[in-house]
């Protein structure tokens, strides 16, 4: 066993924990696209509650499958970095990047979905004039890109290593 092997497993362990909730929360996701397609709160058997709902039906749909997806991503990130045996500061670039990753798409879905820009830029776009709500998804989105392109970067090369026979 390496000596970074059991502090990888906690990492990996905590990556897992990050990916659930972020899972969670494109459930949650769920339960909004159904209140915005019904334009209503409706519980049954209580009587329907009529709401505008913040957002778009197009938005939470993403919110939902985004999340949703994220979550089963950064849950099977968690898998490989055991399975690629990193270590590391490799495990780390990967693990808290897969962390960040999460959090970062999971606002920006969210604040995306409440945004006149649809939190495609922080200024104006063909979609609408930036706001707050724009700026904060748009850089969330941004900075969890840029470790997602990292994470995968550190895969993809631990997992040529493996195939080639050499240690990670």
């Amino acid at each position: 066993m390496r000596p970074d092997s059991e502090e990888t497993g906690r990492l990996a362990s905590l990556v897992i924990g990050h990916g659930m909730i972020v899972l969670l929360i494109g459930l949650v996701a769920g339960i909004m696209l159904i209140f915005s397609l019904l334009d209503a709160v409706a519980l049954w058997p209580l009587p329907a509650w009529e709401v505008d709902v913040p957002g778009s039906t197009r938005g939470w749909q993403a919110a939902h499958v985004g999340g949703i997806l994220n979550g089963v991503m950064i849950a099977g990130v968690a898998l490989l970095m055991d399975r690629l045996n990193l270590t590391g500061r490799a495990a780390g670039w990967v693990g808290w990047g897969m962390i960040i990753t999460g959090w970062g798409n999971t606002i920006f879905y969210w604040a995306g979905n409440l945004s006149a820009n649809r939190g495609l830029s922080v200024g104006a776009t063909p979609f609408g004039e930036g706001d707050a709500a724009g700026a904060l998804a748009f850089l969330g989105g941004g900075i969890g890109m840029v470790f997602t392109f990292i994470a995968v970067t550190i895969l993809a090369r631990a997992a040529f290593t493996a195939a080639a026979g050499r240690r990670t």
